[in-house]
């Protein structure tokens, strides 16, 4: 670790970031937190939002870790052992995944995603804004790229709890999911499995409220 920490100090790369881009604010963090050494972040705070470059000691690479609202992810386009080698990435990516994170650009979504007419679905007018104490924070209309061809469609999340439901789509099994999250810990729920949209649909309409609600109790026992 010393060695890394040693080449980012004289990292001539870190004085060329911007301070500010698409709403985020950069943090040069440069500390060690356990058996990584973070790096620096581009955060944004209101749109709850963050991208982090990092070593990870145990497993000798660099890593972008990425997190939207209560979710957080690994962008593997970022993974290299080399320092060299993640300054041309981050040259080539990191703006335009920035941008990504806070503007929704329909052409990328994949062709498979938009064969199933998710953004068209007219049932999003009806989604409330507010439920049970959960804000809707992400919509069919804006979906999120997750990890392994998932496209997170909904997301109701109580910030102050830190807990969430997510109903997701997954491209290479064709099927909807739904996930929650209790004070961030996550777990896989059944209620939400559909094929189709329509399906999907009449198990949104019957079990939305009722998990909404039974999560908004559990966190507030906890």
């Amino acid at each position: 670790m010393e060695k890394i920490i040693e080449q980012v100090a004289g990292w001539d790369y870190l004085k060329k970031l911007p301070r500010e881009i698409f709403g985020f604010t950069l943090i040069n963090e440069l500390m060690t937190c356990g058996s990584q050494y973070r790096i620096f972040t581009y955060n944004n705070h209101m749109a709850r939002r963050s991208f982090t470059i990092m070593y990870d000691q145990a497993t000798k690479d660099f890593l972008a870790r990425t997190v939207v609202g209560l979710m957080e992810y690994c962008d593997i386009s970022f993974i290299t052992g080399d320092l060299a080698a993640l300054e041309n990435i981050l040259t080539d990516r990191m703006e335009k995944t920035l941008k990504g994170l806070v503007y929704f650009d329909p052409a990328s979504l994949c062709v498979r995603f938009k064969e199933k007419k998710i953004v068209e679905w007219p049932y999003i007018t009806k989604l409330p804004k507010q439920l049970s104490g959960f804000e809707l924070f992400i919509n069919p209309r804006e979906p999120l790229k997750a990890l392994n061809g998932t496209y997170v469609l909904i997301d109701y999340s109580d910030f102050t709890t830190e807990s969430n439901l997510t109903i997701n789509y997954n491209i290479f099994r064709d099927e909807f999911f739904g996930e929650i999250r209790t004070k961030r810990t996550p777990v896989m729920i059944s209620d939400f499995d559909a094929k189709t949209l329509p399906e999907l649909e009449a198990r949104v309409v019957d079990k939305l409220i009722p998990t909404l609600d039974d999560l908004s109790k559990t966190t507030r026992t906890i």
